[in-house]
């Protein structure tokens, strides 16, 4: 064995090492680990910190209204960086601990189903509590929620003890599913699927008001009652004349990603996709993008969205398939979507929402801004009365959900586009491997042409 150059700490220099012994490869194989364990947590923190970089994805409000915001919320800000270190610390914790080893497939998947279920069980119980103190006919809300709350504190006893090893096994599937697509770099899932089953912060979103826009993002405390969000919207929106809107997330794209836990399974596949999907973006041009706000920013989330979907079925297919909801039904053609003459049709969310989404535009590209904000108010409370409880309908609301181009709440043409070039991609690893380069929406129409091309692909 040829000899193996060495720092000696005590001068710094360099000498030759010999040949260990038996001692002397142990030795090696310790500092070999420490070695590997500096640069995981190296590369951890990296991704991270690029993570965290990437979620700014608005441009820079004017100073005063900056300044407005963060003295509005100085004291309701969610302390990313401090959650960032200790959940990083967790799973390097974990990778020690390897919650989930032992358990074979059958036992794995038992383990999680239980775990989320008593996760919605929980939820619902929390619900259940909050309804009752919040019902001024009952006297006593402590005595009549006593049963509940036992429940409800040894649910989360035994959630929180089992937390990492379903997180363990909900990383591994994925991490199987995104192996099985080809999504690897350099022969690696890169980065690792990591996720926390936790509440992730609100966010209060800012737009003008003469136009649809996300001015500015800001992550807030994930306790905000109804009450203090209404509050701080209405606040900001009449002291600097913008529109406002706080809101709950499913999922955060930092690392570890958050997901929340009371969806089911079907939904918090599509989530952990959804959220991964964003970490693998942040090493891809389209990824960087997404700094500079607007169209980057749609463009990220819409890819996020089609490519999470994908692989959250395919989790579910592979490992829950008696959970995996029906295909979609055939896109009709007009005279078989044309509803039946004097037949009463009803409200869907979707298609009201997305026309709702149609005249408010119309309405602001004319100026007409209180009139924007009159029929969006009209709107909310039709909605309401078919069952739609919206706290909050105007331009943030769209701004924020309008990102996300294959929702109803969008209007532009980035979705519709990007899922033609998914059917015209061969896989979603082709498909991911074009739109990880594409940061504009002209560069998305390239990509597109190039189909029609004689040679047929991008």
């Amino acid at each position: 064995m040829s000899s193996i150059v060495a720092t000696d700490s005590s001068n710094d220099k360099l000498r030759p090492r010999s040949s260990p012994g038996a001692a002397g490869q142990q030795a090696q194989h310790l500092r070999r680990r420490s070695v590997s364990w500096r640069a995981w947590l190296r590369l951890a923190v990296v991704s991270a910190a690029t993570a965290l970089l990437l979620h700014a994805a608005w441009r820079p409000p004017p100073a005063a209204l900056d300044q407005a915001i963060y003295a509005a919320t100085a004291d309701r800000r969610f302390d990313l960086a401090t959650w960032t270190l200790n959940s990083v610390a967790g799973k390097l914790q974990d990778t020690v601990a390897k919650p989930a080893a032992g358990l074979d497939e059958a036992q794995a998947t038992q383990m999680v189903r239980a775990w989320l279920e008593q996760a919605q069980r929980a939820s619902s119980l929390a619900d259940q509590i909050e309804r009752t103190y919040a019902d001024p006919a009952t006297p006593d809300a402590a005595a009549a929620t006593a049963d509940q709350r036992a429940e409800l504190a040894a649910l989360r006893q035994q959630l929180d003890a089992q937390a990492s090893t379903v997180e363990a096994i909900l990383e591994q599937q994925m991490t199987a599913i995104i192996q099985a697509e080809g999504l690897q770099t350099a022969g690696l899932v890169w980065p690792p699927v990591r996720m926390r089953f936790n509440e992730p912060p609100q966010l209060l979103v800012l737009s003008p008001r003469d136009r649809i826009q996300r001015l500015r993002a800001v992550d807030l405390a994930p306790g905000l009652d109804s009450a203090e969000r209404a509050a701080l919207e209405q606040e900001l929106a009449q002291q600097e004349n913008v529109a406002a809107y706080v809101t709950g997330i499913g999922g955060y794209g930092v690392y570890p990603t958050m997901v929340i836990d009371r969806y089911g399974l079907p939904w918090t596949a599509d989530t952990i996709a959804h959220e991964w999907i964003h970490n693998y973006l942040a090493f891809q041009p389209l990824g960087w993008s997404i700094l500079e706000g607007g169209e980057h920013v749609t463009i990220n989330e819409t890819v996020a969205s089609i490519a999470g979907e994908e692989l959250g079925r395919a989790l579910l297919a592979r490992y829950y398939p008696d959970l995996l909801p029906p295909p979609e039904p055939p896109v009709q053609t007009p005279d078989e979507a044309e509803p039946p003459l004097n037949e009463p049709q009803p409200f869907e969310f979707g298609p009201q929402m997305r026309a709702t989404r149609l005249v408010v535009d119309e309405l602001l590209a004319g100026g007409h801004v209180e009139e924007a904000e009159a029929f969006m108010e009209a709107r909310r409370k039709t909605f309401a009365e078919h069952g739609y409880f919206l706290r909050v309908l105007n331009q943030a609301y769209f701004a924020f959900h309008g990102s996300y181009a294959t929702g109803a709440a969008a209007s532009d043409p980035i979705g519709p586009k990007l899922k033609q070039l998914r059917a015209h991609s061969p896989s979603l690893q082709a498909f991911l491997q074009t739109t990880s380069k594409i940061t504009s929406v002209a560069a998305l129409d390239a990509a597109l042409a190039q189909f029609e091309s004689p040679s047929g692909s991008p």
